[in-house]
C-alpha cells in the first residue's frame, strides 16, 4: 500500500495544541506544524470521520510570523509546540484563545488585563524526565515523542533553568555507573532558590557505594549545593538520602518563602508565579480586608499572599500532606491569622466545614486543576462573596464554571492571560468576578 497523496489548504485558525486548521470541502485538517495564514502541503498521519489529524511537508506560503525555531530538538520532543511562531504572537494568539473561548458563552469581560509575560528561555524551575536503558545497557533520559511512548534523548533544553541544563547533559554518564538490575522509571528535577534537587524514581534502594558515587558525581556537574531524593515506591513520596538536611524553598514574595519537597505541585515558572500574586493582590478591592477563601490552596502560594492584605484566610484543599505543608508555610514566615483544612473538592457537601468557619466571605480564590472545579461552583456561586479571582490553566473549564457566577449575578470585570508556559499551547488566565 502505498503513502497517502499530500494534499494542500489554508490555515486559517490554531488549535489549543498549537496544531494549524484548514479546511477542505468542509472537513477539518488539524496540521502539526502549520500557523494561520499559511498556505501548506501536509499528509494525512490518522482520518476520522470529521476530522483528520496531518503532518506538515510544505509551507507555500509562510505567515510574518513564522520563526525558526531554536532548540534542535523542536517537532522530535514533546515538550514545546510554538517554537516556530514568534513568542510575541504566541501570548497574542494565548489572547485571541481565552477572549474567544469566552465570547462564544456570551462572556465579555469589563476590563481586558495586560497580559503577564516573563523570560521566554530558561523559565522552568520544575521538570519531569522520561529514562529507559537501552539495548546496549545506557540509560536513556530525555522527553516523550509527541503522541508517542519513545523517548526523545536530549542533552540540553532551552527552557529549563540553566542550572537543571547543566545537570541534564550530565545524568546519563552519572546513572550509567548504577547496576545493570536497576531500573529508573521517572527522575525529576527542581531548583529552588537554595539548591537544586535530583529526585528519582526507581525500582529498588541505591547501594552504599551506588549512592555516594551519584552524589558525589552530582556536586561535580552541579552549579550550586544538589540534594538527592529516591523512592522505590510509585505512590510513595520521595525521601532525601544523601546527608544534608536543609529542606527546599522559592519565594513567592520577597518577605514570604514556601518550603516543598520534590513531588509537591509548584508553579515552575517562578517570574510569572510573582506577577500573578502581584496582580491578584491588585485586583482586590482596597477596602476588601475580611475572610478570604483559598480552594485548591496547595502549599499556600496564594494564601499567604493574602493572609497579609486579609484578616483571615482559610486554605481548602483535598490532599493532607499540603494541608501540612501549607500550616508549615504559615508558621514559618510568621503569619497566624491562617488556616488550612483538607476538603474534597469534587463534593460541594465537604465544604460545610468552611462554611461554619466563615459566616461571611469577602474573597474566593480558585485555582482549579484541568478539569476545573464544576462541582463546588454551586458553592461558591452561593457563598455571597464580594469578589471571585478565578485563576486557570484551562480557558475552556473556566468558561465553563463561570456560567454558575453570570447566573448568580457576577459580573466578569476583568479577564487576561499569564505567559506560565512560554513556546508551548497552554493558556494560563486570571478572572475577576464582582456582584
Amino acid at each position: 500500500m502505498g503513502a497517502k497523496p499530500s494534499l494542500s489548504c489554508e490555515i486559517n485558525d490554531l488549535l489549543h495544541d498549537g496544531r494549524g486548521v484548514g479546511r477542505i470541502n468542509g472537513k477539518a485538517f488539524f496540521v502539526e506544524g502549520a500557523l494561520p495564514g499559511e498556505d501548506v502541503e501536509f499528509r494525512v498521519t490518522n482520518e476520522k470521520r470529521n476530522f483528520a489529524e496531518a503532518r506538515l511537508t510544505k509551507v507555500l506560503s509562510a505567515s510574518q510570523y513564522r520563526t525558526e525555531p531554536e532548540c534542535r530538538y523542536f517537532s522530535k520532543c514533546g515538550g514545546c509546540s510554538l517554537q516556530h511562531l514568534q513568542h510575541s504572537e504566541q501570548i497574542e494568539f494565548k489572547k485571541q484563545q481565552l477572549l474567544n473561548s469566552a465570547q462564544r458563552v456570551g462572556l465579555e469581560p469589563e476590563n481586558t488585563l495586560d497580559s503577564l509575560v516573563g523570560p521566554q528561555w530558561n523559565y522552568r524551575r520544575r521538570a519531569r524526565l522520561a529514562v529507559q536503558r537501552a539495548r546496549d545497557g545506557q540509560f536513556l533520559v530525555g522527553f516523550h515523542n509527541p503522541g508517542s511512548n519513545r523517548i526523545e534523548p536530549i542533552a540540553s533544553c532551552m527552557v529549563l533553568d540553566k542550572s537543571l541544563d547543566a545537570l541534564l547533559m550530565a545524568l546519563p554518564s552519572i546513572l550509567n555507573a548504577l547496576g545493570a538490575d536497576i531500573k529508573i522509571f521517572e527522575i525529576e528535577l527542581v531548583a529552588a532558590d537554595n539548591a537544586l534537587a535530583v529526585a528519582v524514581e526507581a525500582s529498588r534502594s541505591l547501594f552504599d557505594a551506588e549512592l555516594t558515587s551519584v552524589v558525589k558525581a552530582l556536586n561535580v556537574v552541579a552549579e550550586m549545593t544538589t540534594q538527592l531524593w529516591w523512592k522505590v515506591s510509585k505512590n510513595g513520596r520521595f525521601s532525601r538520602v544523601d546527608d544534608g538536611e536543609d529542606g527546599l524553598y522559592f519565594g513567592v514574595k520577597d518577605d514570604i518563602k514556601l518550603s516543598f519537597e520534590p513531588g509537591q505541585f509548584i508553579q515552575v515558572n517562578d517570574s510569572i508565579n510573582r506577577s500573578m500574586i502581584e496582580q491578584m493582590l491588585a485586583l482586590v478591592s482596597v477596602e476588601n480586608t475580611g475572610v478570604a477563601i483559598d480552594l485548591f490552596c496547595g502549599s499556600g502560594n496564594l494564601s499567604l499572599p493574602l493572609a497579609k492584605q486579609f484578616n483571615q484566610v482559610i486554605g481548602v484543599e483535598g490532599l493532607a500532606s499540603l494541608v501540612v505543608a501549607a500550616n508549615g508555610n504559615a508558621r514559618s514566615n510568621a503569619i497566624d491569622n491562617t488556616q488550612f483544612v483538607v476538603a474534597d473538592l469534587n463534593d460541594a457537601a465537604s465544604l460545610k466545614k468552611v462554611s461554619k468557619i466563615a459566616s461571611s466571605i469577602d474573597l474566593i480564590v480558585l485555582d482549579p486543576p484541568r478539569n476545573g472545579a464544576a462541582a463546588i461552583m454551586p458553592w461558591v456561586a452561593k457563598s455571597g462573596t464580594k469578589q471571585i479571582i478565578y485563576i486557570s490553566c484551562h480557558s475552556s473549564t473556566m468558561v465553563r464554571d463561570a456560567d454558575f457566577l453570570i447566573r448568580a449575578g457576577y459580573k466578569l470585570k476583568n479577564l487576561g492571560v499569564m505567559d506560565m508556559f512560554p513556546h508551548t499551547a497552554h493558556v494560563e488566565s486570571m478572572a475577576l468576578f464582582e456582584k
